[in-house]
């Protein structure tokens, strides 16, 4: 059963509020379904997610609304069969609910899914059909087995082996001529952005993405390429490799590093930046700055405003190198140069403390509870699309 409590909402860029057509795509038991409130909804699944509706997952989303949709109408049918409703008010809590677990004042769900082109409407048509399936899994007999101390512990190991994988978030580019792949990578460094080169270059099939791999694991391309994407930082090209299917351009967008304990150790940062002629006429004063607060003070005095910053952070989210500078360096101590052109930036640790990873037993045992309604209400859903009568056109 899919709960509308999602995550924290994003807003959506470049998604235009203005209706689609209102053809209908399909009908379930004799109720029509618009292809307008199909590509609301695909626009609700992308806020959701904290997401962008860009036209590569313009397809995806609509395909995944449109099934959301006829699901909703099989479950308020039977739901209605056996008399079961839901008030205006239940919704309107719920919306509340969905408010208060975003940060948001009281009334701004309306107009915040407005400004992103789907109708209020949607989402309380997504809160009652869910509220209403509720009723129809009690009804079967929908309360879960008591969790077990053994299935909190599983959980908990489940969750320690994804922890330790090592993943790459990557964009790539197939070139089966050395001179080619030579060629393209000169014209990405002189700055031809990577999806037009993808789909010039590349010969793999993620060319048609803009040569978007997504994560990968670290068996995915072999142990040369995994050692190549092991010394780059997000953002980073790497130089043209040569592979069995020919020479292989990766572009790092992001990595997680295993975590091998149950903690993390976590660095309170302070940092400030400035251009390195100013940088050398204030070394004694900085030199003498024994606080963070006394750093930051000095920072939004002296430094470029926009580079003054504090907040935590794990040192495995770190490029290797400055990692390496700020574990040798003890806390409250100036930390720095370190140059970047004619830039200058400084660090300072304020704090450090280990954080655990997992979550609370209390939090484990909701995950699993959830997990096995999600699973008794698919098995429950499939039994009764069985006698649906699902029209597509």
């Amino acid at each position: 059963m899919k709960s509308v409590f999602l995550g924290i909402i994003g807003l959506m860029m470049g998604i235009s509020a203005t209706a689609w057509s209102g053809e209908i795509v399909a009908v379930v038991n004799d109720e029509p379904i618009s292809s307008y409130d199909v590509e609301a909804r695909a626009k609700l699944i992308a806020v959701q997610r904290a997401d962008y509706l860009s036209n590569q997952k313009k397809a995806q989303y609509v395909q995944e609304a449109l099934d959301d949709i006829i699901d909703d109408k099989v479950k308020m049918a039977e739901a209605e069969k056996n008399h079961f409703s839901v008030s205006e008010k239940e919704i309107d809590a719920a919306v509340r609910h969905l408010e208060e677990q975003n940060g948001m004042k009281p009334g701004t769900m309306g107009s915040m899914l407005e400004k992103n082109g789907v109708p209020l409407r949607i989402l309380r048509d997504q809160i009652r059909a869910d509220l209403m399936w509720v009723q129809v899994l009690q009804k079967q007999g929908g309360v879960v087995s008591e969790i077990t101390p053994a299935e909190i512990e599983k959980k908990k190991n489940e969750l320690r082996a994804k922890l330790r994988e090592e993943e790459f978030f990557v964009f790539e580019i197939l070139i089966p001529k050395k001179e080619d792949a030579e060629k393209c990578y000169v014209e990405l460094q002189k700055g031809l952005a990577f999806d037009e080169a993808a789909k010039k270059y590349s010969k793999a099939k993620s060319a048609r993405n803009g040569g978007a791999v997504g994560w990968v694991k670290n068996n995915h391309y072999g142990k040369a390429v995994t050692d190549m994407l092991r010394q780059l930082s997000p953002g980073d090209l790497s130089a043209p490799l040569k592979t069995k299917d020919g020479y292989l351009l990766l572009l790092l967008q992001d990595k997680k590093t295993p975590v091998l304990t149950d903690t993390v150790a976590v660095w309170s940062l302070a940092q400030m930046a400035m251009p390195t002629t100013q940088a050398v006429q204030f070394e004694k004063e900085l030199s003498q700055i024994k606080t963070c607060e006394d750093f930051m003070a000095f920072g939004k005095k002296y430094a470029i405003a926009e580079s003054v910053k504090s907040g935590a952070v794990s040192p495995e989210q770190l490029p290797n190198e400055l990692k390496d500078i700020l574990a040798k360096e003890s806390l409250k101590t100036v930390i720095g140069p370190v140059r970047t052109q004619d830039i200058d930036i400084f660090f300072m640790k304020c704090s450090v403390e280990n954080k655990k990873i997992l979550p609370d037993d209390a939090v484990l045992k909701a995950q699993i509870e959830n997990e096995k309604m999600e699973a008794l209400s698919d098995k429950v859903l499939k039994s009764v699309k069985r006698y649906a009568v699902i029209e597509y056109k």
